[in-house]
């Protein structure tokens, strides 16, 4: 199976395109692209200019850890085996309390400052022409792929892999936190095709190619969350998602809508909340596990 937004590293690890390219029937105007980079690289600035500058971030970091180690020492100290009093444990080392002390008050002052300089900029009227503009280019950009305007939004999942006697295996390269990536798609479909469309391109499968969709359970851990539910709340609570520290996402099983092209077997790989959506618009339903 050949997966659709995969990136194949079996014969040169240098890789870096997606499979899929052969399915793409349009792309946007050049002009809409180039507005795109513009209004995207406007918008990083601005959200740049409302951070404090980076020494200080990183100044910030270091008093909250200092702080909280100093803390969740002292605690220990107060509750452990060899447990002393609070009069002792200062006496012992009163440096260590007005150290910790003054972490913790620098943290919560460059919290607030950071809070209110984020504010300060943010909500100025230039800010939200900025963002704005975003909106209004990603509308274009959408309205010129013919994308209608009551299509569902669908996270793809694409990954890095390897092929070994025919099996797929996904790999991480460089510093991925995670080895599934969620790209937000478009999806809606005509009499003849299925179409998976986004800022970049807009991708056609044809209706009669697709065969069924496969269930896989098997844990996997993707980038972020895209939507604006919770993962753990109303609509999605019933899959039982999960996150872990580095805010990644952990499903515990995903399916394949598998079609064929050119006597190949194809599969879009999708996150186990997002079966809903393909079964409704292709009218199919997933294996049971």
């Amino acid at each position: 199976m050949k997966p659709f937004l995969g990136i194949d590293l079996t014969t040169n690890k240098k890789n870096e395109q997606m499979n899929g390219e052969e399915f793409v029937v349009a792309k946007p105007d050049l002009s809409l692209t180039q507005s795109f980079e513009s209004s995207s690289e406007n918008v990083e600035e601005t959200i740049e200019k409302s951070k404090l500058p980076l020494p200080i971030r990183i100044g910030h970091w270091i008093c909250g850890a200092v702080g909280a180690l100093v803390a969740i020492g002292i605690i220990k100290a107060l509750g452990g085996e060899d447990s002393v009093t609070l009069s002792e444990a200062y006496q012992n080392a009163s440096w260590l309390f007005w150290l910790g002390g003054a972490c913790l008050v620098a943290w919560a002052l460059l919290k607030l400052i950071s809070v209110r300089k984020e504010k300060n900029v943010l909500e100025t009227e230039e800010s939200s022409q900025v963002f704005n503009h975003l909106d209004k280019t990603c509308e274009a950009i959408l309205s010129d792929l013919k994308v209608p305007q009551d299509s569902k939004e669908i996270d793809i999942l694409s990954f890095f892999y390897k092929v070994k006697d025919d099996n797929i295996k996904v790999c991480e390269k460089g510093l991925q936190i995670a080895p599934y990536i969620n790209p937000i798609f478009h999806i809606f479909a005509d009499s003849e095709n299925l179409y998976l469309a986004n800022l970049e391109a807009k991708y056609a499968i044809p209706l009669s190619t697709i065969k069924a969709i496969k269930s896989i359970k098997k844990t996997i851990r993707i980038m972020e969350w895209n939507k604006d539910e919770e993962f753990n709340k109303g609509l999605y609570k019933q899959y039982k998602l999960s996150e872990d520290n580095y805010g990644c996402i952990i499903c515990k099983s995903y399916h394949i809508l598998e079609f064929e092209h050119n006597n190949d077997l194809w599969g879009i790989y999708i996150p186990c909340y997002e079966l809903p959506v393909i079964e409704d618009i292709t009218g199919l339903k997933a294996d049971a596990f």
